[in-house]
């Protein structure tokens, strides 16, 4: 299930999903590429975890949002 998408570049775009991985919801952050029509292909480049992870890596995105902000 698609939750959101960020424009990486012009050619690239992350796309946050959710998945179903052997009977296990997990959450996935893929890198996609913009081919001709403007269908996206899948990199390889991708994160996935568990969803009791988000609280995580929300936390650490934010200390690496102060460390650049200064």
């Amino acid at each position: 299930m698609m939750i959101g998408k960020i424009n990486r570049s012009m050619r690239e775009r992350l796309m946050v999903t959710l998945e179903d991985v052997k009977g296990t919801q997990m959450v996935n952050l893929g890198v996609y590429k913009i081919i001709n029509d403007g269908e996206l292909s899948p990199t390889g480049e991708n994160v996935t975890f568990a969803p009791e992870k988000i609280e995580l890596v929300i936390n650490l995105l934010r200390e690496a949002q102060k460390k650049t902000a200064a």
